[in-house]
């Protein structure tokens, strides 16, 4: 069974987090919302979680997302 990658944005549970096929993908989202929020004067992180379906994703994420300051996704390994 091939991984998953699941998106969990600021106070989302894991229940709530999205689901993508690639990493790439995940960070995208994270990127367009973040951007958005930035416009007005707002910030929020993210998690990734690697899991081959949603009743296999634990609490302690994969990677942490941020914006930079330039505006770029900044992804760190947890």
């Amino acid at each position: 069974m091939k991984n998953l990658y699941f998106l969990r944005i600021g106070t989302d549970t894991l229940d709530d987090a999205r689901a993508y096929h690639t990493k790439r993908g995940a960070v995208a989202a994270y990127g367009r919302v973040a951007r958005e929020l930035e416009q007005y004067g707002q910030s929020i992180d993210a998690s990734v979680h690697i899991a081959p379906r949603p009743a296999d994703v634990v609490e302690y994420p994969d990677y942490v997302l941020t914006l930079g300051p330039r505006g770029g996704v900044r992804v760190e390994s947890a």
